[in-house]
């Protein structure tokens, strides 16, 4: 997480576990931090919280880092409160903007996690102003998920660009090329698709990189491929997020049963009751009810 990119050791545990933690292979990341735990510098342990967090498993961080804890890795539990408690976002923001203001953060853990509880909370425009300026390719990977987001595919292109300047041949610059050849289309589609078959092949498959090779699949209308590797991702992790909801649309399009299609639902409330898509889902279906109740109130009184 250095601000500046340097030389990296790519025999170094960094290393590893930096880039187990881009490609979505959390536990590996985890596993390769836990035996110099002891001794670890703070940019080494933000791997391990951050790969924490990233399975649901925020109370460790809570019980590594304590309150009173003087460090960047504080940022880290604040990420879980803010994740645990979303009405005590604002709050736990505010804490985070004064330590960006005053924490000179060499190793860019504040600037991460507070951009990070942002995008959490679908305040995109504040994350890119806590990012913007960086050439540190974490706050320039962020700031592209950032702006497709926002749809703004150009500017998501535009940093791209200067991240391949950066290190053309970096995980992270590498991961963003593919993000944005998703967002602009099928004939950029089948570039992001090599990218993630590369990086399976080079280290291993993980559900991250499967579903972006789904995604790839399905925008092509290649759906028995699509469904093939999202199977494989559930064999990785049998409740993953983009996994289930992938595997709901393509069910979706290929006309699978509403018993299929529910069953993926059912285990996206019970697995992620408040994440964004199944509450935008729950609030559309509401809405849905309602303007249905309407019409049928009116349609009573016209046959009345």
């Amino acid at each position: 997480m250095s601000k500046t990119l340097q030389e990296e050791d790519t025999n170094s545990t960094l290393f590893y576990a930096r880039n187990e933690y881009y490609i979505g292979n959390f536990l590996g990341s985890v596993n390769f931090v836990l035996p110099e735990q002891g001794t670890a510098s703070t940019e080494l342990l933000s791997y391990m919280y951050l790969s924490y967090l990233a399975i649901d498993s925020g109370r460790l961080v809570a019980s590594y880092v304590k309150e009173d804890n003087e460090t960047p890795l504080l940022a880290f539990r604040y990420m879980h409160e803010a994740f645990e408690q979303p009405e005590k976002i604002e709050d736990i923001l505010s804490k985070l903007m004064d330590k960006v203001a005053i924490d000179e953060d060499e190793t860019n853990i504040w600037h991460i996690a507070t951009a990070i509880i942002y995008c959490y909370n679908n305040q995109f425009e504040n994350a890119l102003k806590i990012l913007h300026g960086s050439n540190n390719l974490e706050s320039m990977a962020l700031s592209v998920q950032c702006l497709l987001r926002m749809n703004r595919i150009d500017l998501a292109k535009q940093l791209m660009g200067k991240m391949q300047e950066i290190s053309d041949d970096h995980t992270l610059t590498q991961l963003a090329q593919a993000w944005v050849a998703l967002s602009t289309g099928t004939e950029q589609m089948q570039d992001a698709f090599h990218i993630f078959q590369e990086f399976c092949e080079k280290y291993k498959p993980t559900p991250l990189l499967l579903n972006g090779q789904a995604v790839v699949h399905i925008g092509l209308e290649r759906y028995e491929e699509a469904d093939a590797v999202l199977r494989e991702a559930l064999t990785k992790k049998h409740n993953d997020y983009d996994t289930l909801i992938n595997l709901m649309v393509l069910a979706h399009l290929t006309g699978k049963s509403s018993e299929t299609i529910t069953r993926y639902w059912d285990q996206l409330q019970q697995f992620f009751p408040k994440s964004e898509f199944v509450l935008d889902m729950e609030n559309k279906s509401a809405e849905f009810d309602k303007l249905c109740s309407q019409y049928s109130v009116e349609e009573t009184l016209t046959q009345a």
